[in-house]
């Protein structure tokens, strides 16, 4: 589905997101990036973030994760 939202939306903005390594948060890393924001992801498990980070950033997103 294509989102209503115009793609800059959010650009200059932070979006901290935990539990954005899989799932719903994930997929909320994605959009938000996918509308200009940064992502900031945290999490329990460090290869679910690592992992979340290269996905992101291999579409363009820049993101950190902190665990």
């Amino acid at each position: 589905m294509e989102s209503p939202f115009k793609a800059d939306i959010l650009k200059g903005k932070v979006a901290l997101i935990t539990g954005g390594g899989s799932g719903i948060g994930f997929e909320l890393s994605t959009q938000f990036g996918k509308h200009g924001a940064s992502i900031a992801i945290m999490g329990r498990r460090k290869q679910v973030l690592d992992d979340a980070v290269s996905a992101l950033r291999l579409i363009g997103i820049p993101v950190i994760c902190f665990l």
